[in-house]
């Protein structure tokens, strides 16, 4: 027989797998050719999501510029799509699977002195639709006293982000990039 309540407690999903260690964010690494570096962050984001821009590391005055990349936003895989690599399994898998989720990713490659610092960030965003798709009754409710029913309808007013809510940053799919960029770093560092 069961008996009492029970308290639910909620916790945030753990953005680090098991056995690995957080990577800082930016990570640094080896001051080696720009284009080099610049080609093995893009390569490894593309692996993720489609290049929207691109600011490449260039030297300027003898000073060398900062280089960032921004991607298109993609809605995030489900637990149907295992091929796919921009939801990182257990939670963000599953929450990609219950909820529409979409991610973008904006890296940052700041020279310093002795190395590139490597900034990544990955934000998510969660849809936001009027009503559920196939709704039997419409979201709007007629009055049907003497009052008058506006909208407030501006053509000029729109949201850049319209229809999509902004849920904060994808940890465990950064962390993801930042060791893999790591990783392609230092092998391309190593010689043959």
């Amino acid at each position: 027989m069961f008996g009492g309540c029970r308290q639910l407690k909620f916790t945030e999903p753990n953005p680090w797998p098991e056995g690995h260690e957080p990577t800082a964010n930016p990570v640094l690494v080896p001051l080696i050719d720009r284009e080099l570096i610049m080609d093995q962050i893009s390569d490894e984001l593309d692996d993720y999501f489609r290049i929207y821009r691109e600011e490449r590391l260039r030297l300027v005055d003898n000073v060398l510029t900062e280089g960032w990349i921004e991607t298109h936003p993609k809605i995030g895989s489900t637990l149907f799509e295992p091929w796919r690599k921009d939801s990182t399994p257990g939670f963000e898998r599953l929450h990609a699977t219950l909820q529409t989720v979409r991610r973008f990713a904006k890296v940052r490659v700041i020279p310093t002195g002795n190395a590139y610092a490597v900034d990544v960030k990955v934000y998510k965003e969660l849809e936001d639709r009027q009503a559920p798709e196939r709704a039997t009754v419409s979201g709007r409710q007629y009055r049907h006293d003497n009052t008058l029913d506006s909208d407030f309808n501006d053509p000029f007013y729109s949201s850049p982000n319209r229809g999509w809510i902004p849920m904060g940053r994808d940890l465990s799919l950064e962390q993801q990039i930042l060791r893999n960029i790591q990783q392609r770093v230092t092998n391309s560092c190593e010689p043959n």
